[in-house]
């Protein structure tokens, strides 16, 4: 391994944070000054020592900067909580997007990925993908689940009673980019009946969201069988 400027290190520990970012917005969560080129090459140092792994996003044709184990321990974490799976990391890469434009609306006051929602919230009966706390003339917490894929109508039914039933959550955000799986999660909800609250729930759909380019404020959210945005529910139209 090449020696490592201390200084290099101090450009990762977004990832501490964020999981998994793309580079520019690495650079601008580190707080790095210099030039996109002089940054690139300094990720691309760490990447060849191991410290760091990456891929690109077809869509966006973004690069997507993760920790490896020796990076990992490097910032003197727990690899059980930063670790990626390389196979979820397209998933993991869309979340963190999402978390961090959730972190920049009026009414937010803190963001938590999966790992971090498990150290705040122990009593949460399922750990979603981010989960958001805010006060909108009163205080709220908000689960999040990014859906590329569409889970069995058996899987969601449970997951959904789950939510429903949780004394932590106040709302959760379903966010997808694929109709049909907007269609069928409504209707697995409609199916439940009485069993759950269904104004807990909200649907949003984009189209663009593996793209890098959703509008998460003004795409349509399915809320109480009319059709609203997270712009008006969060009183910024």
């Amino acid at each position: 391994m090449e020696k490592i400027k201390p200084s290099y290190f101090d450009l990762l520990y977004p990832l501490r944070k964020w999981k998994i970012l793309n580079v520019r917005a690495l650079k601008e969560e580190a707080e790095y000054h210099g030039s996109f080129s002089g940054f690139y090459k300094i990720i691309s140092k760490l990447e060849k020592n191991l410290l760091v792994d990456s891929f690109i996003n077809s869509w966006s044709n973004e690069k997507f900067i993760y920790l490896l184990p020796d990076g990992i321990k490097a910032l003197g974490e727990n690899e059980l909580s930063l670790n990626i799976n390389r196979e979820l990391r397209f998933h993991d890469s869309i979340v963190s997007k999402v978390a961090r434009d959730f972190k920049s609306y009026p009414h937010i006051e803190e963001v938590y990925l999966d790992f971090q929602t498990r150290q705040e919230f122990p009593l949460l009966e399922r750990v979603p993908d981010c989960l958001v706390t805010g006060n909108l003339r009163n205080p709220f917490s908000m689960a999040i689940e990014v859906e590329l894929t569409q889970k069995s109508q058996d899987r969601v039914k449970k997951i959904l009673k789950t939510y429903s039933d949780s004394k932590v959550v106040n709302q959760v955000l379903y966010i997808t980019d694929k109709k049909t799986i907007l269609e069928a999660y409504k209707k697995y909800l409609f199916e439940l009946g009485s069993v759950v609250l269904k104004e807990k729930f909200l649907f949003l759909y984009t189209k663009d969201l593996a793209k890098g380019k959703a509008d998460l404020l003004n795409s349509p959210v399915h809320f109480k069988n009319h059709v609203t945005s997270l712009s008006e529910l969060f009183k910024m139209t």
